[in-house]
């Protein structure tokens, strides 16, 4: 089996190399037993991300600006049967690894799924936080992109990729991947940043996105959503 880990990237040349370095290194304790690729699928940067991204993923791409787009554009030069897809500021452990192989390797019926979150801090809140988005995903069912969401390629394509929004692409893939497979939340984490929290505020932010997941699963549009999302700091 071969495993396409897929980072879409804007801009990110404070943390790309740590975060590639440290996937790598993660990966070699496992290369006698998987083969892997990491693809950077740029969405047009201006600093030194594709630079840095050159000297450390398999495969480098550029294509136009948006996530949805860009992991499709990384999807569409990959050699993977299966697809990971992490958010540039997250990182999977070689433990992440294992357990997805051996669930996917031992449970056919399964089509893709992604893990735990674990937020990148020490601070009591943000333990806090994770359990109560660890929760809310084992109850509906719903992943969003910094769990790390994986995925067969053929189910991929056949159900047309990413789609093409604004915001919420991640939430969307996922619940189509559900109408078609077995959809599956491994207890394994990936680890995200916290830097988004940080920067905008930790209470703002959960409670502006718990109302975004809200507004979206009701019905309201990504258009509608992203711009109110870009009006109130995102």
């Amino acid at each position: 089996m071969k495993l396409s880990i897929i980072i879409p990237t804007l801009n990110e040349e404070s943390l790309i190399e740590k975060n590639l370095s440290f996937i790598k290194k993660e990966l070699s304790a496992i290369s006698y037993q998987l083969s892997v690729e990491i693809i950077v699928a740029d969405g047009g940067s201006r600093d030194k991300t594709v630079e840095i991204a050159r000297r450390f993923a398999d495969r480098v791409c550029i294509s136009d600006k948006g996530r949805g787009k860009q992991m499709n554009a990384g999807a569409r030069i990959s050699a993977g049967d299966w697809l990971l897809f992490l958010h540039a500021d997250s990182v999977i452990s070689e433990q992440g690894i294992r357990g997805m192989l051996e669930i996917i390797n031992s449970e056919f019926s399964i089509i893709g799924g992604a893990f735990r979150l674990k937020i990148d801090s020490k601070k009591t809140f943000y333990k806090i936080l994770s359990s109560f988005a660890n929760m809310r995903s084992r109850i509906l069912g719903i992943a969003y992109g910094d769990q790390g969401i994986f995925v067969r390629k053929n189910i991929f394509y056949m159900i047309g990729g990413y789609p093409d929004i604004p915001i919420m692409e991640d939430v969307e893939f996922v619940k189509r991947l559900k109408e078609n497979g077995k959809f599956i939340i491994l207890n394994e984490c990936v680890t995200t940043s916290s830097r988004r929290w940080d920067r905008e505020g930790i209470l703002y932010t959960t409670i502006r996105n718990w109302i975004l997941i809200s507004l979206y699963l009701i019905g309201v549009s990504p258009n509608r959503l992203k711009g109110w999302y870009r009006e109130h700091g995102g």
